[in-house]
C-alpha cells in the first residue's frame, strides 16, 4: 500500500492511501499543476500550487478529496512523497516492505538484521584489537548527523582519537584488524 504525503516547507499532510503506486499516480495526475520528472534516475513528483483553484474536489472510486490553493504557499512547489506501507491485516511470512533508520543511516528492512549483526561484529573485532594493542576504545556520537563512531586513546591518556564511523562502509570491512592496525599506525 502507498500513502500519499504532500510536503511543503516543513509541513506535511498524509492525504490518502492506495493499493498500488499506479492508482496513486492516476489520482495525483488529476491535480492541476502536477508534474512528474526524472532527476538523476529518480522520479520526482510535485504540484505547483499556483495552478490550484480556490477549491476543488477530486472524485476517485467514489471518494471525494477536497483541495484548495489556500492550503499551500503559492511560492513553493508541494512535494509528493510516496510512502510504502505494509498492511499487517494481510497474512504474510516475510519482512515488511520499506526501510528502517539504524543510527544515522537508512537500511532496507530485509537487510536490517544482517546489517546490525555485521556492524556489531565488526565493532567487537575493532574494540578487541584496539584493547589488545594497549589502547582504550569507546563508542560515541550516537544520534549525530554522521552517526556513531569508534574513539580510542592510549591507556591513561587524556585525549581521545577518532577511528571511524559505524557506517555502511565500516560494515563492509572484511579485515577489521588490518583496518584498525593501519589507522593506529597512521595516528602514532
Amino acid at each position: 500500500m502507498y500513502l500519499l504525503e504532500l510536503y511543503q516547507n516543513n509541513y506535511s499532510k498524509d492525504l490518502v492511501l492506495f493499493e498500488t503506486l499506479e492508482e496513486g499516480r492516476e489520482f495525483v495526475a488529476q491535480i492541476p499543476g502536477y508534474t512528474l520528472e526524472t532527476e538523476d534516475g529518480f522520479d520526482v513528483e510535485y504540484v505547483n500550487p499556483k495552478y490550484l483553484p480556490d477549491y476543488m474536489e477530486i472524485v476517485f472510486n467514489g471518494n471525494i478529496v477536497p483541495l484548495s490553493r489556500f492550503s499551500f504557499n503559492s511560492e513553493e512547489n508541494v512535494d509528493i512523497i510516496w510512502k510504502e506501507i505494509s498492511n499487517l491485516s494481510v497474512k504474510n511470512d516475510k519482512v515488511i516492505e520499506g526501510y528502517s533508520k539504524i543510527d544515522a543511516y537508512v537500511v532496507n528492512n530485509d537487510e536490517v538484521k544482517a546489517y546490525v549483526e555485521a556492524r556489531e561484529a565488526n565493532y567487537r573485532k575493532a574494540k578487541d584489537f584496539i584493547e589488545r594493542c594497549g589502547y582504550e576504545a569507546d563508542r560515541s556520537f550516537f544520534g549525530s548527523e554522521d552517526g556513531e563512531a569508534i574513539l580510542y586513546r592510549k591507556c591513561g591518556a587524556e585525549d581521545w582519537h577518532f577511528l571511524c564511523h559505524l557506517d555502511p562502509l565500516f560494515v563492509e570491512i572484511e579485515d577489521v584488524e588490518e583496518y584498525v592496525k593501519e589507522a593506529l599506525e597512521e595516528a602514532f
